[in-house]
């Protein structure tokens, strides 16, 4: 009898499995496409393909990929299941499966940033001039914006390949 139990809690299991919904996308949008779409992606899991432009020296976490003509590009940080991108990849073309994500830039966002940077520089600084310059630049882009703020994607990854 409790074979019996033992061979249906398998064979539930596996069903289980096999059952489970894939409400990914298998389809590989370019970098370049995906920066013309990127506000219907914030929030889900999708694939981008590209050639990786840059992966970080401090611990391979962070991958930049480009477009062919070099004009998109998409940061891929390192998620849960991706210990490291390795540094060999560079130049290489990648799929990656990750969640998008947006980082909103808005006044607020560089009024706390103003004072982070007051707080830790002084005026005559040169990381000091840098960072407001960046959010003098930011500001005007802000305005000139039709929605009030700007829109940083990103992508937390999940798996990736190279394509060969």
């Amino acid at each position: 009898m409790k074979y019996y139990f033992l061979f249906m809690f398998i064979t539930l299991g596996f069903f289980g499995l096999t059952a489970q919904d894939n409400s990914v996308d298998k389809t590989v949008i370019s970098v370049e496409d995906f920066q013309g779409k990127a506000d219907n992606f914030v929030g889900k899991t999708i694939y981008v393909s590209g050639t990786v432009d840059h992966v970080c020296k401090h611990g391979g976490k962070k991958v930049v990929i480009v477009s062919d003509d070099g004009e998109a590009s998409l940061k891929i940080m390192a998620g849960d299941k991706i210990s490291k991108f390795d540094k060999s990849i560079e130049g290489e073309v990648i799929h990656v499966l990750g969640t998008v994500k947006e980082l909103r830039v808005d006044e607020a966002y560089l009024l706390n940033w103003e004072e982070e940077v007051k707080g830790h520089h002084k005026a005559e600084d040169p990381e000091y001039k840098e960072d407001m310059a960046k959010i003098a630049d930011l500001r005007k882009k802000i305005k000139e914006s039709d929605k009030g703020y700007l829109s940083f994607f990103s992508m937390d990854g999940i798996e990736y390949e190279v394509v060969k």
